[in-house]
Formats: C-alpha cells, sequence, structure tokens
C-alpha cells in the first residue's frame, strides 16, 4: 500500500514540474500551447514597373515571436534564381528583434528600403498574439517560374507555400540584366549603357549618310 501510494506520490510530482515546465515555455511564446507549425493567413504579391513585392501574413499559435526565419526562393524550372531571407532573431534563443532581410543569393535583386515586418503592438486577440506580417521586395528576376518561401519557427518546426507564374507578359521582365541565348542565367548590365549605344546607333548612321552624300 505505501509503495503504491509512494509511486502515485512520485507521478504526481512528476506531471506537475514537467507541466510547470512547459507552461512557462508557452507562456514566453505567447498564447500557451505544445509547439505547432506555422501556417500562412494570406500570401500576396504584386508586381508595378521595376518592382515585386510579396505581402507574407504568417500565423503562429505560439505567437509571433516564435517564427524565427523565412526564406524566399525566386526559381525557374527547380533552379533557383534568387534567394531572400528574413531573420527575426539573431539566433532561436534570443527575443531581440531584428528584423533583418538579406539576399542570400542573386545579383543584387532586393529593395531593403522596401522590406518591412510588423506585427500587433497588442495581445487582446488570438490575431494580435499569433500574426505577423512580412514584405518581400525585389526588382524583377528574370526567367523565374515561381515562388517558394519556407517559414522556420524556433523548435524547427517549418511551413512551406509556393505560388506558379506564367512566362507570359513579361511578369519578371528587368531592364538591368539581360539574358544573351548562349548563357542559361542573367547578367546584369550598366544602367546607362542603353544610352550610350543608342547614341552611338545614331551617331554611325549620320556618318553613314554623311560619307553617302560626299560619295554622290
Amino acid at each position: 500500500m505505501r509503495r503504491a501510494l509512494l509511486i502515485i506520490v512520485c507521478f504526481s510530482l512528476l506531471f506537475i514540474v514537467l507541466y510547470s515546465v512547459e507552461s512557462v515555455d508557452a507562456g514566453r511564446a505567447g498564447v500557451g500551447v505544445l509547439n505547432v507549425s506555422p501556417e500562412y493567413r494570406s500570401t500576396r504579391i504584386i508586381q508595378g514597373e521595376g518592382i515585386v513585392k510579396v505581402y507574407l501574413t504568417v500565423s503562429d499559435y505560439n505567437s509571433w515571436r516564435d517564427i524565427y526565419q523565412i526564406d524566399l526562393f525566386v526559381e525557374d524550372r527547380g533552379v533557383t534564381r534568387a534567394h531572400f531571407r528574413f531573420k527575426h532573431y539573431e539566433s532561436t534563443t534570443q527575443y531581440d528583434e531584428i528584423n533583418e532581410f538579406s539576399e542570400m543569393e542573386g545579383n543584387s535583386y532586393l529593395l531593403l528600403d522596401e522590406c518591412s515586418a510588423s506585427h500587433s503592438s497588442t495581445d487582446k486577440t488570438v490575431d494580435d498574439r499569433c500574426l505577423l506580417n512580412v514584405v518581400f521586395a525585389f526588382t524583377p528576376v528574370p526567367r523565374s517560374t515561381r515562388i517558394l518561401v519556407i517559414t522556420y519557427d524556433r523548435g524547427g518546426l517549418i511551413a512551406d507555400t509556393s505560388v506558379e507564374y506564367n512566362n507570359t507578359a513579361g511578369n519578371f521582365r528587368n531592364a538591368n540584366y539581360i539574358v544573351p541565348f548562349w548563357m542559361d542565367s542573367p547578367i546584369r548590365i550598366p544602367s546607362d549603357l542603353i544610352d550610350v549605344i543608342s547614341i552611338s546607333t545614331a551617331l554611325t548612321a549620320a556618318a553613314v549618310m554623311l560619307v553617302r552624300r560626299r560619295e554622290r
């Protein structure tokens, strides 16, 4: 009888300790539930003249504080043309927000001044506590057919979503890049190169006309 009572007491104490630890971790995250994967509440892509903006609203029921990192890949049939990253914190063990955007791969497509991250300053509702809004902004990436987004939380859980694109209507035309027919990737051209070529062409044409007139 005493042994059975001792076992019950030990299990009770163990349950209380485990519950307390879990409550502390969840409470710091915000909502107070076991760790769950993030989800995408909404994904919007707006294209303008020389700019593409990807608006993401990511939900995490452990709180927006649990979202650690978001990677955005611009792809063409499985080939990565550009890779951008948003870091919410310096590491998974820190809670001081840095909201840092960087270009991991690409040709200086990312527009840092147009990127942003925000969340509610209150915790009155579940959305206030769970939603993180992130905006990636970049110049159009040549030869891109899909955008893939991968979100990581502090516990290593991930969520991914993707949007397919048609290559018609010049969705990702970029005047600063050209894709030579003998190459498989775009190359950056100086912003004034087109003007130089136009002026050179005009001068050459004028010279040819002048020579022809003299020959007559």
